[in-house]
């Protein structure tokens, strides 16, 4: 569940090919893209730019799984709202995840003002049960490592003495 955090995953499936033996199993999960929309619909209406980068889309992943190397990849996702009584401990538990790794983020240190914006912000989002909810896309994957493929050329040559060799022996081409 670190996949999100690395600033490239195709890097990582790279890596984890080679880690991974023949007919071994990978299976990963990590955030997608709908993750916390509603605190980058929030941040967007502020005009504060990006609270934190952007996740792959699953089916990208996947892409990603096949030029990496990997066979038959699976991949789904769930999205799960998780809820808060108040903005102070909704930001508390998303700062214990890791901070603002988007390239573009905001590059000084946020006042006090800007956090009591942000906090009513949170706050005026309130649902009907008078919780603050704040949605996770989990994106799972699972992808098998296959032999090693032989490598296909464009021209296959066959020596003359070979074939007639063979054919003196019996041996009949395979018929397609």
């Amino acid at each position: 569940m670190g996949l999100h955090l690395e600033p490239d995953p195709a890097l990582e499936f790279s890596l984890w090919r080679r880690a991974l033996a023949v007919d071994g199993f990978l299976m990963f999960s990590t955030i997608g893209p709908g993750t916390l929309f509603q605190l980058s619909a929030l941040y967007a209406e502020a005009g504060w730019g990006a609270p934190f980068a952007p996740a792959v889309d699953m089916h990208d992943l996947g892409d990603l799984l096949v030029e990496a190397g990997f066979a038959e990849p699976v991949m789904d996702q769930e999205t799960l709202t998780l809820t808060w009584t108040d903005a102070a401990a909704a930001l508390a538990e998303l700062r214990s995840l890791g901070g603002n790794a988007a390239i573009d983020r905001f590059a000084g240190l946020r006042t006090p003002r800007w956090r009591d914006r942000l906090h009513a912000a949170l706050e005026a989002r309130r649902g009907a049960d008078g919780r603050i909810g704040l949605a996770f896309e989990v994106v799972y994957g699972h992808a098998f490592c296959p032999p090693p493929r032989m490598p296909v050329r464009q021209e296959t040559r066959i020596d003359a003495e070979a074939l007639r060799s063979a054919a003196q022996r019996g041996i009949r081409p395979l018929k397609k």
